[in-house]
């Protein structure tokens, strides 16, 4: 009798369980605020606005400083591949290296991340060699950026969602949709049905209503039809 086969066990990643709370809220990225790249060799990716990035951590933890931070534990330059001029090795790439700790503050609780940074400091390109003296900041900020991406900030950019177009287009939709001004809500429109003193008053309550849920809308007729014949039978 041939052996029974069995189904091997799959973990899937439950989006409501509260480990995630953090990583749900952040790991959507605006598309305004990345570009493709390329490198040598075939590599494409998705760079994100580092700008953006500590913007989205100030509104999770509170501002820089005080709320998250990063501190370096330590940096070098190490030696990369060699240089060539005319087939001679010349001298060899210096590469800046970052490894830092970032802190954060969540609910009251104070977390770390470490991670690492690093950038051609000296290098080799098509015109040259060239030395890049911005090289730590960039590794500062590459570590900054990975350290953020291991709490969740970006994660669909890392998960590779970007590669599809659909995705992109569905989230700039919903961007769009977020940024639109709001309305007031259900306690404003009740409290200015409260206080009307006219059925005038009331015209742009009727109008604002239009915004709300099915539950909220009806909520929100019982006051209105209610106030309409209080005012009525004062006059």
């Amino acid at each position: 009798m041939a052996a029974k086969k069995t189904t091997p066990a799959v973990t899937t990643i439950d989006s409501a369980h509260p480990n995630l709370a953090l990583w749900e809220s952040v790991q959507a990225t605006d598309p305004d605020y990345t570009k493709s790249f390329s490198r040598s060799g075939g590599f494409r990716g998705t760079a994100i606005n580092h700008t953006y990035q500590q913007k989205r951590a100030t509104q999770a933890f509170g501002p820089k400083g005080i709320g998250w931070g990063s501190k370096i534990l330590d940096e070098k330059y190490q030696e990369g591949a060699p240089i060539l001029h005319k087939d001679q090795v010349i001298g060899r790439e210096i590469v800046h290296v970052v490894r830092i700790e970032l802190w954060y503050v969540l609910d009251g609780n104070r977390g770390s991340v470490e991670a690492f940074g690093q950038t051609t400091f000296v290098g080799q390109n098509k015109h040259g060699v060239y030395t890049d003296e911005e090289a730590p900041k960039k590794s500062l900020t590459d570590a900054e950026s990975k350290a953020l991406a291991s709490l969740g900030f970006s994660a669909d950019v890392h998960l590779g969602l970007f590669d599809d177009n659909k995705y992109v287009s569905d989230l700039k939709v919903a961007v769009a949709e977020a940024e639109k001004p709001k309305g007031p809500g259900l306690a404003e429109l009740l409290a200015q049905v409260e206080t009307a003193a006219t059925p005038d008053a009331l015209k742009p309550v009727s109008v604002a209503a239009a915004a709300l849920n099915e539950t909220d809308r009806a909520t929100l007729r019982a006051a209105y039809t209610a106030k309409v014949a209080a005012l009525k039978a004062s006059t």
